[in-house]
């Protein structure tokens, strides 16, 4: 990863910004019982685009008790080859990531779709034992952290990312957090509906996708702010807001640590 999203950062390593004094822990630690740390995967889209996000994403975790390290080589993990159907340059890839990230604590990442490549594909992608992978807002919900209250009488409406609504079956731990720093979660009228991104799909099909968007926003037009957990969606939502006058859009971890504001 090339950026790096902390704002105290004096150089251009993102390590320098994240990476702390390595503890010990294991992999299959509770996440109830925070381990001596955490590690932290940026993902592309994060670390490139919205570095403010995964730098909300290290204070949420070190205000539930978490030692975070930022692994000093990591790399893609390979999804977009994958899902491209590049199985040879996935493989290639895939294997960066395995060296960068330690197997004794959990990796943390603020992505559904990254967790689902990591979790469901990697692992046979690549013939090896499936890391202890954790999207952000479930390991939260799960360690039962409470957020504080930055979004008192904000109300917002959450967007599910396919990804991590249809295979990793994850919806309400994200609502919970939002719920649990003092916002009101309006219901979307499809909270189902993709946002048009879908990865190549916005590349090859713009129109088609640029309305699956608009869809999306227009659904949100009453609330304060539209949150996502998934850097590829805020990426979407986002520019088409900005371009139609839609609702403000974040991420799940910036509307914690931050507020919607």
């Amino acid at each position: 990863m090339r950026r790096c999203p902390s704002t105290t950062c004096q150089t251009a390593s993102a390590t320098s910004c994240f990476a702390r004094t390595a503890g010990r822990s294991t992999s299959n630690a509770s996440p109830t019982r925070p381990p001596a740390r955490v590690q932290l995967f940026a993902t592309c889209v994060g670390d490139l685009v919205f570095p403010d996000a995964v730098e909300d994403a290290e204070r949420l975790l070190s205000a539930a008790g978490y030692e975070v390290e930022f692994p000093r080589r990591q790399v893609c993990c390979g999804q977009p080859a994958f899902n491209a159907g590049h199985r040879a340059a996935a493989r290639r890839i895939a294997r960066g990531f395995v060296r960068a990230f330690a197997r004794d604590a959990p990796v943390i990442v603020p992505s559904g779709s990254c967790v689902t490549m990591l979790s469901h594909y990697l692992p046979e992608l690549l013939g090896v034992e499936p890391f202890e992978v954790w999207e952000l807002s479930a390991f939260l919900d799960a360690a039962g952290f409470e957020p504080t209250k930055t979004n008192d009488g904000r109300t917002v409406a959450y967007h599910d990312s396919c990804h991590m609504l249809r295979e990793l079956h994850i919806a309400e731990p994200p609502r919970r957090l939002l719920e649990r720093s003092g916002a009101v979660v309006a219901a979307l009228p499809r909270p189902d509906l993709c946002c048009g991104f879908g990865g190549t799909f916005s590349v090859r099909q713009p129109e088609i996708s640029a309305a699956m968007a608009d869809d999306k926003l227009a659904g949100a037009n009453a609330v304060d702010a539209l949150v996502t957990a998934d850097p590829g969606c805020l990426m979407q939502l986002r520019a088409r807001a900005g371009r139609a006058g839609g609702p403000h859009v974040v991420h799940l971890a910036t509307a914690l640590a931050r507020g919607v504001a």
